[in-house]
């Protein structure tokens, strides 16, 4: 395909000389131009250096930039385009799904909900203070981003039911051709290796300057492991694709799992099914909820009246201090997932004796379910009214492996078989971190084949190899707490910035030194050592083994993480210029003049 190739009726970018796309490298000669609109001397020897002397200092180039994934992550680079915060940019998201939001559109089990406080599960650019309560439902998360959209005027940069295949670069053409196809329109569709389900239509090819990767690490669910499940013949569905209108009312029903979803999933069904058997493998911890000293005692949740909502929207001040009051409350949490402190201590006393109270008219239930690992060494789970679903009449607690599925329902390892009308499995996701597809960078490395081995990130943003490359949240995360939305509006400003310098100074890629990536993997792996994520637990953050490397983890809090990401250390990167010759390295400099300077008439300022 060649560089200006129309693709899909989209104009690809202009294959120029260099892969400057923002440069004018026509031969005829130019008209007559004022001495301070260009640089002669490069008239006849650079035709790039030229070009960008005829521009105001602090140009942006028009580049063009292609994303795969419209959920949080999307949806803030796409706010980054649209307020001017990255200028000069031809933005295409691609989103698999049939609607944006991503993990809020596809979850929607019984009992979907966020842990984080409401409040600061949200965009720091678009404050909500019209939530509903304190902890909020995943239908009211997804109508949130919906409108925030709206709004925002994003939509006009996603493109829905277009679902990335594959991405390489071209070293020669600083380029990045990207392959997707169309899907048929079902709601979700899955991303994962080897799976074409709901593909259609022919191989899309497009090229861009600058790939990002949004796609995240909660789509590629998991199935039980346990076999036959081909043969049962009443409805088995999982957690991350539930159907719309399901009702459970009358029915018996298995939940299979404990993890996050496992645990609102049965809590929510407890209250509707007839008969619930809750199928349990590992011991966990329930916790508190997050921030729940702000929640009346005795309450598991704070819904807001509309004269609190009313006074949120016109005092945005006092709206903006209750939002800072609850994330104080988050981030002064961290240190208990270092080993051996004293909020680790505090932390595993309190819940102790929190599930020995709730759990007391089932003391052996109590016994196998309170691991003996540390609190925080799986995701904490608060599980408002979970511990009391299974106390309850209508519950049957099935401890162990399960054998298979049968035609009507579950043997356990004991032999023993029970019925179900509906299974659920919520058995979480595929955590590799191992793209869902090839991206193909410098050499020809394939980082899904690289990061199936040994997955290395540097800020969780980039890695080696893969020049004009980012990826949201990758290995090396914050992921372990406080808010996500917060720590992907933090990479997005990182990425803006690389961004901008690639832009403005005649760089038409970067690439992260290898010896860079090893360095921060020995920082990272040496810090983790003291957390009680290393503990041996069986852990989604380590893919679900109990003692996987601590590959998806930040060294160090949220805090710290986001002072990082903004220490500009570009010293970490190879650039490659526009301009063949190390004299021209400077002719970013363009005209030598700012665009407010020549301004005429009586309201020009060049101060």
């Amino acid at each position: 395909m060649t560089a200006n190739e129309t693709v899909n009726g989209v104009n690809g970018s202009n294959g120029l000389a260099h892969n400057i796309p923002s440069i004018d490298n026509t031969t005829n000669e130019d008209p007559e131009l004022n001495p301070i609109q260009a640089t002669a001397a490069y008239r006849t020897k650079n035709k790039i250096a030229y070009s960008l002397s005829k521009q105001f200092f602090d140009s942006s180039r028009p580049i063009k930039i292609i994303v795969a994934g419209a959920g949080c992550s999307g949806l803030d680079l796409a706010h980054a385009v649209e307020s001017g915060a990255l200028k000069n940019v031809d933005l295409r998201i691609y989103e698999k799904n049939a609607g944006l939001g991503g993990t809020w559109w596809e979850n929607r089990y019984p009992g979907c909900a966020c842990d984080i406080p409401s409040h600061n599960y949200l965009f720091t650019w678009a404050p909500n203070p019209n939530w509903s309560s304190f902890y909020v439902t995943a239908p009211e998360i997804l109508e949130y981003f919906e409108d925030v959209a709206d709004k925002f005027h994003l939509n006009k940069y996603i493109t829905t039911r277009r679902k990335i295949t594959k991405a390489e670069w071209d070293q020669s053409k600083q380029k990045w051709y990207i392959t997707s196809r169309r899907t048929d329109g079902r709601r979700n569709v899955i991303s994962a290796q080897g799976i074409t389900e709901g593909e259609t239509g022919n191989d899309i090819v497009e090229e861009c300057d600058i790939f990002i990767n949004a796609s995240g690490f909660f789509n590629n669910w998991r199935w039980p492991t346990t076999p036959g499940k081909e043969h049962y013949k009443g409805l088995l569905v999982h957690s991350a694709d539930y159907p719309t209108g399901l009702s459970l009312r009358g029915k018996r029903v298995a939940v299979i799992g404990n993890g996050s979803s496992g645990i609102q999933a049965t809590a929510a069904v407890q209250k509707q099914a007839a008969h619930i058997g809750a199928y349990i493998r590992n011991p966990t911890w329930i916790t508190a909820n997050m921030g729940s000293r702000f929640i009346p005692p005795g309450k598991t949740n704070l819904f807001f009246d509309a004269e609190q909502k009313k006074k949120w929207t016109e005092d945005p001040q006092e709206y903006l201090q209750y939002r800072k009051a609850v994330e104080k409350e988050l981030n002064i949490r961290f240190p208990l997932f270092v080993r051996d402190t004293p909020q680790q201590k505090m932390a595993k006393d309190f819940t102790m004796k929190d599930m020995q109270r709730k759990l007391a008219s089932k003391p052996d239930l109590y016994e196998k379910i309170v691991p003996d690992f540390a609190v925080g060494c799986r995701r904490p789970s608060p599980g408002a009214g979970y511990l009391e679903s299974l106390c309850a009449e209508n519950c049957e607690v099935l401890w162990g492996e399960l054998e298979c599925f049968t035609e009507t329902g579950i043997r356990s390892a004991d032999g023993t078989e029970r019925d179900y009308d509906v299974i659920i499995a919520a058995t979480g996701f595929d955590m590799s971190f191992t793209p869902r597809w090839p991206i193909i960078g410098l050499d020809g490395v394939d980082l899904q084949q690289e990061w199936a081995k040994d997955p290395k990130c540097y800020m969780s943003a980039v890695t080696k190899d893969m020049p004009n490359y980012f990826v949201y949240m990758g290995p090396g995360s914050p992921v372990g707490h406080g808010s996500m939305i917060t720590s992907i509006e933090r990479i997005t400003l990182y990425m803006v910035d690389i961004i901008n310098k690639m832009q403005t100074e005649n760089y038409t890629s970067f690439v992260i030194k290898p010896e860079k990536i090893e360095a921060y993997q020995s920082q990272m792996m040496a810090w983790l050592e003291k957390t009680v994520w290393g503990d041996k637990c069986r852990s989604s953050f380590k893919n679900g083994t109990t003692d996987g490397r601590l590959d998806a983890f930040h060294p160090g809090s949220r805090l710290h993480y986001f002072e990082l990401l903004r220490r500009r250390r570009y010293e970490d990167f190879e650039w490659t210029s526009g301009c063949d010759g190390p004299e021209y390295d400077f002719a970013w400099f363009n005209n030598g003049f700012l665009s407010h300077e020549l301004e005429e008439g009586a309201d020009a300022d060049p101060t």
